[in-house]
């Protein structure tokens, strides 16, 4: 088989799988994802169930390129903040407040979106969410190096504080849509990462010892 057959035969399979994936998410945003059926995707995509699986093993596995999707998105978003002169500190959250923005368009969705995110979180071979990771642990070491951020702080450890913010405030703005107690309801996502952020970056700038 020549380069350009195999490069065809590629972009066949990649239009393929678009076009299931472009099918899918119509239909979960029309009828939720747990009331779409493989068979309604498949009849949308026109394409057999068995191609379906071919390139989703599972219904939630579009959900997982989804996310993907946004991940790299974001990356290639944000992949600019390493070469910008603002504080480390601008910049972290600027990134953040990118990421969140993702999901914002469509809340419902979102929420299976995160879920999924969550599941793949550490699991091996998500490439997307580790090019991200890197980002941020560039943009601390930067910071460290800068003098802005704290050096007793090793920059994994620095990551993972943020990571548990971001990933708990995107949580409850997804899921506290409505009967949550006073205060908990949030109605501007980025508004409140920026503040939430903000306030673990004052202890990050503040030079004192960390014990173990």
């Amino acid at each position: 088989m020549t380069h350009v057959e195999l490069s065809r035969r590629e972009r066949k399979k990649e239009e393929t799988r678009r076009r299931i994936f472009s099918a899918a998410v119509e239909l979960f945003r029309a009828k939720g994802f747990e009331e779409t059926t493989v068979d309604e995707i498949t009849e949308k995509a026109d394409v057999g169930r068995g191609t379906f699986f071919n390139y989703f093993p599972r219904k939630e596995a579009v959900l997982a390129y989804l996310s993907e999707g946004l991940q790299e998105a974001t990356e290639e978003d944000a992949a600019g903040l390493l070469e910008s002169s603002a504080p480390a500190r601008a910049r972290l959250v600027d990134l953040y407040q990118r990421a969140a923005s993702a999901y914002e368009s469509d809340r419902e969705l979102s929420r299976w979106v995160f879920t999924e995110w969550m599941k793949r979180g550490f699991a091996p071979g998500n490439e997307a969410g580790q090019r991200l990771e890197n980002l941020v642990l560039a943009m601390l070491e930067q910071g460290r190096a800068s003098g802005e951020l704290r050096a007793d702080v090793p920059a994994r450890r620095a990551l993972s504080m943020i990571s548990g913010v971001y990933v708990t405030t995107l949580y409850e703005w997804l899921h506290c849509a409505g009967g949550c107690p006073p205060g908990a309801r949030i109605d501007d996502l980025r508004g409140e990462l920026a503040v939430r952020l903000g306030v673990l970056l004052d202890g990050l700038s503040t030079a004192r010892e960390v014990r173990p």
